[in-house]
């Protein structure tokens, strides 16, 4: 399903449906510090309401951008860290550890791409998995991207990353790998693999979300040169189930 877009004019968000749950409206901010009026959200949530959703659920949002959701009546369900990596660092290529090989591949086929999201859903909790639409929408997050399927010296797939690119920033948008790989350099081959496309293009900030209880991704990326900025993202969410008086604009 493609998204459709909501524009005021000043905050634009993508809309497209939770994977695997078509009763939830993901609604992701462009710009995930800017929040939208309150007129503009109460417009936008009635419209998702008489499309017939149950529930609206954010993108990761900036604390800046979290006000005007819970004026609405929206409550957090997930924290995420983020984190920031000022210049690619050599380190990443050099690591004394014995790294698998993985070799990279572009993921451009239909086939491909549910490759992928079959591997999205092994990684992460279900109901937070994205299928073939979710990725294609993460990749067009940002205007130019790269997305790479590792696979193993057997030829059998066993992670993916969504690169992206706006400007001099850079971004990890989607990290996935099966869990019958962890622990054998997966996430490591693909990250250096991203890392090393975005320093060609002279990115000088990357940043990256991972869940705030996920240690495991935590210590990856600070062991590469991450560091966890102390602000934390939020995700929310509304139920569209019952009546909202705060809806209303005075």
């Amino acid at each position: 399903m493609t998204a459709r877009l909501f524009d005021d004019g000043i905050v634009c968000a993508r809309v497209r449906r939770w994977p695997s749950r078509p009763d939830i409206a993901h609604l992701v901010l462009a710009d995930h510090t800017v929040a939208p009026s309150r007129a503009s959200l109460a417009e936008w949530t009635h419209s998702l309401k008489s499309e017939g959703y149950g529930s609206i659920r954010t993108g990761a949002l900036s604390l800046s951008a979290v006000e005007p959701f819970e004026q609405a009546g929206f409550h957090e369900i997930q924290q995420l860290a983020l984190l920031r990596m000022k210049t690619p660092r050599p380190r990443v290529a050099t690591r004394r550890t014995a790294q698998p090989h993985h070799e990279m591949r572009p993921l451009r086929s239909q086939r491909s791409l549910d490759v992928a999201a079959r591997l999205d859903h092994l990684a992460f909790d279900p109901g937070w998995g994205l299928d073939v639409d979710g990725i294609e929408e993460a990749c067009r997050a940002t205007p130019v991207h790269r997305i790479r399927l590792a696979v193993t010296a057997t030829d059998e797939p066993a992670g993916y990353m969504v690169t992206g690119r706006n400007g001099s920033a850079g971004f990890i948008q989607r990290l996935a790998v099966d869990p019958a790989h962890e622990g054998q350099g997966v996430a490591t081959s693909l990250l250096q693999d991203g890392l090393g496309w975005l320093t060609r293009r002279r990115v000088t900030d990357i940043l990256v979300n991972t869940h705030l209880d996920n240690q495991r991704a935590l210590s990856l990326y600070q062991r590469i040169g991450f560091e966890q900025l102390p602000e934390n993202l939020r995700v929310m969410e509304l139920s569209l189930d019952s009546p909202h008086d705060e809806l209303g604009v005075s």
